[in-house]
Order: structure tokens, then sequence, then C-alpha cells
């Protein structure tokens, strides 16, 4: 799922000592739409909410990130980044400095094939959240995100945002995401194994 893990043996042997782990908080910006990154990074463990600006400035949640997500990608060719990244709980990623893949020769055409594989792949999931948006009855539509998140971590045992993450990304009240979680779990669409993990028992979205 990685960028660096998707490079052949002999680049990752290169990037080994460049690669940086570090952890975050909740709250943290990890990313800054408008902004060039300075580095690519990988989320390894967190969840992480997408933010688009509107006209006036103000950001607003467009998608849920987490485990294998690239964030930087742009930077690699001299982009600046169309979304925003706010840590929604602690976690890690793993960062590389954009220069340190041209200084030490990794930046080759397999190298911008994974870039851009990550690249495209993204826009495929902020239409995947476009179309949830669209779903109607919240509850549905709360299914259908964790069915989303579920598939995009690899794991339909997930960590649940807060209800405000929730709300605030279904543009709903925290009340009501609460009220719907309790009826999917009632119906046996997701089963709790604590206040914040469940397992998301239906169909996967589809892609």
């Amino acid at each position: 799922m990685c960028v660096m893990g998707s490079l052949p043996e002999a680049s990752r042997e290169l990037l080994a000592p460049c690669i940086e782990e570090s952890t975050f908080a909740k709250g943290d910006t990890l990313q800054t739409e408008g902004e060039m990154a300075r580095r690519i990074s990988t989320i390894k463990i967190g969840a992480v909410m997408a933010t688009r600006r509107d006209d006036q400035g103000e950001s607003h949640p467009v998608a849920l990130l987490g485990r294998g997500k690239t964030l930087g990608g742009y930077a690699v060719y001299g982009h600046r980044e169309q979304i925003g990244a706010q840590a929604l709980s602690a976690g890690r990623m793993c960062s590389v400095e954009v220069p340190d893949f041209y200084r030490l020769g990794v930046a080759d055409r397999q190298f911008h094939a994974c870039i851009q594989q990550h690249i495209v792949g993204s826009h495929g999931q902020l239409a995947d959240w476009s179309r949830v948006m669209r779903i109607k009855g919240l509850q549905q539509k709360l299914l259908a995100a964790l069915q989303l998140y579920a598939r995009e971590q690899g794991n339909r045992t997930i960590r649940l945002p807060s209800h405000v993450a929730l709300a605030a990304l279904l543009s709903t009240t925290r009340e009501t995401i609460a009220r719907s979680l309790r009826q999917l779990e009632a119906s046996g669409h997701i089963v709790r194994h604590d206040r914040w993990h469940c397992e998301v028992t239906g169909p996967r979205a589809a892609r």
C-alpha cells in the first residue's frame, strides 16, 4: 500500500536511511491545501480527514483517509496540494523529503509510475466519497461511508472516527450519528468490539 514499499528493492535500500517515522496527535494538520509539500508521507496508523476549501476559504470534510494513504505526492511534479489533511486520532506516518528521491537517483521511470498510480487511485477514492455523499438516507449513507473506509483500509475491522467527525463529514448531528450506529448494530451491519472499534459485516462498497 505504501509508495516506498512499491519501489524495487534496490531503491528501497537507498531510501531506507532517509525514511523518517513520526507520530501525530489528534487535531494535527498533516497537509495544507494550496501549499507545496516538502515530503511524501504515508499514513501507517491513524484516521485522517481530507478537507477542501470553499470560495470563502473555509475547509470542509470530503473523505476519510487511513493506513496506506499517501500525502504530498503532487510535490514530485512541482504542484501544490489540492486537499488538506487533519488528524482525527493519534497515529504514525513515515516520510521522505522530496529532494532525497532525486539526490539518490531513485526518481526513475518506475518511481514515477508508482507515484502516478497513487495519484490516480486518490482521484478514484475521492469520486467514491462523492458518490457516498449522494446516497439518500443518513443510515444508508453512514453504512456506505463505513464500508468504503473499511475497503480502503483493507480490513473489515476499523477504528471508528468520533461522532463529531462523522457528523461533519455527512452533514448531520452527532446525535443522529450515534442513533444510526445503534441501528446499524441492531440490524447486524456492524459489530461493535468496543467503544472505538467495529467490524463492518455488510458487503463492501463496490469500485
